[in-house]
C-alpha cells in the first residue's frame, strides 16, 4: 500500500477537478488529484469540443436565465444560473489574457465559447503542475475513507501499473470530480464515466437529486458508415455537436429536424421504430462546415445516425450539493461537475447548450475553494478507514460483465430510457433489485479485476436509482417522458431525492414545493 498526504483530495481530472484543484492550490491548500486515467487526455472532454454558456452582464444574460428557467420546467434557480454566467464570464476572461485562444467570430470576446476540449485539458494540467499540484495518474479511487465522525478524510484505490499496488491518501477535505455515468454506452470518451463517485458519495452517506433527468440521449453516426472514410466515430464526431447543426431525415426523405422545423424527439421516434435515420452534412452551417474541415477532409454526404445513452453525463442527476461551496450532505465532502446534480442550472433538462461546461468551471472553483476551507479549518484528521462497499470482495464469485449486460439491457434501449412507463419501470427495477445481493456479496477480485468489478457495481446502483425516481415522477417534465403520464403536473413542480443501497429511497426535497407558481 502506497501512501499519501494532502489537505485536498480532488477525484477525477477533467475540467471540474482540474478547477477545483487550482483553486483550492490558489487558497493555499496542498493538493493532490488522483485520475481513473491519464488527467487531460481522459473523458468526453478530451475526446471533441466544448461549449460554454458565457455571457457578459446585461439584457442577453438575463434574456438567457429566463429562457433556461422556462425550457428547465421550473426546477431551476435563477440565482445559481446568475452565479455560473458570472463565474464563467470572469474564468474565460483569465483564460484569454493567459493567450488561451477561442474559436468564433469574436474570439478576443466570445458570448459562447467553443474550445477544443484536448488542448483547454492540456491547458489546465499544465497549469495544475505550475501551481504545484501533484497528479496520480492511473490511479483509480474505490473507496472513499472518514473518521470516526463520519467525516471524509481520504480515499483508498488500486494504480493501474506496475505490480497494482493499492494506494490511500488522508486529506482533511475531499472532491468528488469523477463525471457522470454514461452505463459503458461507447458514447466518446465516456468509458471511464461509470458512475464510481455516485457510489463511493451514497455509500458514504450522500443524497442524491434529479436521477429521473439522467436518460439523455445523443445522436451519433453508425461505426461502420463509408462516409466516415473508414476512421473511429469518436475521432470524427467526439459529440453530437455537429447533429445539431445537420438536417435529419428519415429513410423516405421525410425531415425530422432541420431549417426550423421538427423535433430531435422525431429522430429518436424513428429510431426506435426501427426506421433508418440519416444527417446530411452537406447542407451544414458555414462555421461548422469548417470545423469539419478542421477534422478531416472526406467526411460529408447522407450519415447514417444511431442513438447513443449519454446518462447523467449528458442529463441532470448526481449528488445533491447544500450550499455554494458545493458542500454534500456529508461533511468533508464536495462536488463539482457531472457527478453533481445540474437542477439549479438546467432544470429538467440537458446542460448541452453550454451550460455543463459553465458549470464544471464553476462548481470546480466553489468546491475547491470550499473544500481548501474546510480543510484549513480542520484541526485534525482521526484514525481513517475505509468506507464499506459493494464490488470489494477479495475474490470473484461474480462475473462483472454479466452485471453489465443486466444493467445495459435496461438501461441503453430507447424504449427502456428515452421513453417509460409503470410497467417498463417496474419490471427494469425487479431485474435490477434482484442482482443487487449477489453484487454486493460476490463481486471483487485484484487489481483491475477489482476495478471492474467495482464498476459494474457503480453501474447497478445508479440504474436503480434512476429507475426508481423515475417510477416516482408520475408526469411528464424536461427530458423525463412518461408514456402513461404524458403532460407536466403543477403537484410535480419539486425535485426528488434519492439514495440507499440496499434499499433505494425516493422523497421529494421539500424546500422546492411551492416554490414558483406552476
Amino acid at each position: 500500500m502506497t501512501e499519501f498526504d494532502a489537505d485536498v483530495l480532488v477525484l477525477g481530472g477533467g475540467p471540474a477537478g482540474a478547477w477545483a484543484a487550482l483553486a483550492a492550490a490558489a487558497a493555499g491548500a496542498r493538493v493532490l488529484v488522483a485520475d481513473k486515467a491519464r488527467c487531460g487526455t481522459s473523458g468526453p472532454t478530451a475526446r471533441g469540443g466544448v461549449t460554454l454558456w458565457n455571457l457578459p452582464a446585461g439584457e442577453a444574460r438575463e434574456e438567457a436565465v429566463r429562457q433556461t428557467l422556462a425550457h428547465g420546467g421550473g426546477l431551476g434557480d435563477p440565482d445559481w444560473m446568475y452565479r455560473v454566467l458570472e463565474e464563467t464570464h470572469r474564468r474565460v476572461g483569465q483564460l484569454v489574457q493567459g493567450g488561451f485562444r477561442f474559436q468564433g467570430e469574436h474570439a478576443e470576446r466570445p458570448a459562447r465559447v467553443y474550445l477544443d476540449g484536448a488542448k483547454y485539458l492540456g491547458r489546465l494540467r499544465r497549469s495544475m503542475v505550475v501551481a504545484g499540484v501533484r497528479i496520480l495518474d492511473h490511479h483509480p479511487a474505490l473507496q472513499l475513507m472518514t473518521d470516526g465522525d463520519g467525516v471524509v478524510s481520504g480515499a483508498s484505490g488500486v494504480a493501474l501499473h506496475g505490480e497494482f499496488r493499492g494506494w490511500s491518501v488522508r486529506a482533511r477535505a475531499v472532491v468528488l470530480a469523477t463525471g457522470g455515468c454514461a452505463f459503458l454506452s461507447g458514447g466518446a470518451g465516456t468509458d471511464v464515466d461509470t458512475g464510481d463517485g455516485l457510489l463511493m458519495g451514497a455509500e458514504a452517506g450522500a443524497e442524491l437529486s434529479g436521477m429521473e433527468f439522467s436518460n439523455a440521449y445523443s445522436l451519433a453516426p453508425v461505426a461502420d458508415s463509408p462516409q466516415l472514410g473508414g476512421r473511429p466515430v469518436a475521432a470524427v464526431f467526439a459529440s453530437d455537436q455537429v447533429m445539431h447543426f445537420a438536417t435529419l431525415y428519415d429513410e423516405s426523405r421525410a425531415v425530422l429536424w432541420g431549417q426550423g422545423c421538427g423535433s430531435r424527439a422525431e429522430a429518436f421516434a424513428a429510431i426506435a421504430d426501427g426506421r433508418r435515420v440519416y444527417a446530411a452534412l452537406d447542407e451544414l452551417p458555414d462555421a461548422v462546415r469548417e470545423e469539419m474541415r478542421r477534422l478531416g477532409p472526406g467526411v460529408s454526404g447522407r450519415v447514417p445516425l444511431c442513438a447513443v445513452l449519454q446518462g447523467t453525463v449528458r442529463g441532470t442527476g448526481g449528488l445533491r450539493l447544500t450550499g455554494s461551496d458545493c458542500a454534500t450532505t456529508v461533511p468533508g465532502l464536495y462536488g463539482a461537475g457531472d457527478v453533481t446534480t445540474r437542477e439549479p442550472v438546467t432544470g429538467a433538462v440537458s446542460g448541452f447548450g453550454g451550460q455543463n461546461g459553465a458549470w464544471a468551471i464553476s462548481s470546480g472553483v466553489w468546491a475547491g475553494a470550499g473544500a481548501a476551507g474546510f480543510a484549513a479549518a480542520r484541526r485534525k484528521i482521526g484514525k481513517a478507514r475505509p468506507v464499506p462497499g459493494a464490488g470489494l470482495g477479495d475474490k470473484a464469485r461474480l462475473d462483472p460483465r454479466a452485471v453489465v449486460g443486466l444493467v445495459q439491457e435496461h438501461t441503453l434501449p430507447l424504449r427502456r430510457s428515452y421513453w417509460r412507463s409503470d410497467g417498463s419501470l417496474r419490471d427494469s427495477i425487479g431485474e435490477l433489485d434482484g442482482m443487487w445481493p449477489g453484487v454486493e456479496l460476490a463481486l471483487g477480485g485484484k487489481g483491475p479485476d477489482r476495478l471492474r468489478a467495482r464498476q459494474a457495481a457503480a453501474l447497478l446502483a445508479v440504474a436503480r436509482w434512476t429507475k426508481y425516481s423515475a417510477l416516482a415522477r408520475t408526469e411528464t417534465r424536461g427530458m423525463h417522458r412518461r408514456t402513461d403520464h404524458p403532460g407536466a403536473v403543477s403537484d410535480w413542480r419539486v425535485r426528488l431525492l434519492s439514495g440507499g443501497l440496499e434499499n433505494v429511497w425516493v422523497r421529494p426535497d421539500l424546500t422546492t414545493v411551492g416554490a414558483r407558481p406552476a
